[in-house]
């Protein structure tokens, strides 16, 4: 039978795993196969005897030859907003590992809808107040326009990480990101890579950030 480690303890050396039929199968270390630890999330192999699990072969550390670590269970997926934020505080310079679909589309969105929203508000603003009947705009506006500037300057450096983050998420060398500098041919090309699946497995840049 077939199935999925839903725990381990390396100390008390027992754990749990759901089967393909629905039931819950109790294990030891002595169990396992091989001298890998039985990590939460990998497919497993085993023979059921009764409430236990025996014989147990780790599926994907034995067609993959990785460690098991690598195949511990990715995030938990965030909202939008959150995946956002993070990009902001958390990873604004940081270009290792890997990022989903969801968190670079995430990025994408609300760059485009702060900037968006900013600008309409300030052009809206300006024609209200009669800003646009003289030949010079107000230094009211001339003001905002700066901060959205800065605005963007600031969304500039996070945009490339997560990229690079993005690119090494389908398995690719970040340094393509160079090519979202050519004109057209640029931002084909990362669009395409946003819509990419992640690759499912551990690759040579981090484990998969997603849960199996």
């Amino acid at each position: 039978m077939r199935g999925e480690v839903l725990s381990y303890d390396a100390i008390t050396d027992h754990g749990l795993i759901s089967g393909d039929d629905l039931m819950r199968y109790g294990f030891s270390r002595a169990d396992v196969a091989g001298r890998e630890e039985p990590v939460p999330g990998l497919r497993v192999d085993f023979i059921p005897l009764e409430e236990r699990a025996s014989q147990i072969i780790l599926l994907q550390v034995q067609d993959r030859g990785l460690p098991a670590s690598a195949f511990a269970p990715g995030e938990a997926p965030l909202g939008m907003w959150a995946y956002f934020v993070r990009c902001i505080r958390q990873k604004y310079v940081d270009g290792e590992g890997r990022a989903r679909r969801l968190e670079y589309w995430s990025f994408v969105l609300f760059a485009w809808l702060t900037m968006t929203g900013a600008m309409l508000t300030i052009f809206m603003v300006t024609a209200l107040l009669g800003g646009f009947d003289g030949d010079t705009p107000p230094v009211t506006t001339m003001f905002a326009l700066l901060l959205v500037f800065g605005w963007m300057l600031l969304l500039a450096i996070p945009g490339i990480s997560v990229a690079v983050r993005r690119l090494h998420d389908v398995g690719l060398s970040g340094w393509l990101y160079l090519l979202t500098f050519i004109p057209y041919v640029g931002g084909l090309f990362m669009l395409v890579i946003g819509c990419i699946p992640s690759q499912p497995h551990p690759n040579a840049y981090g484990p998969a950030p997603r849960r199996f």
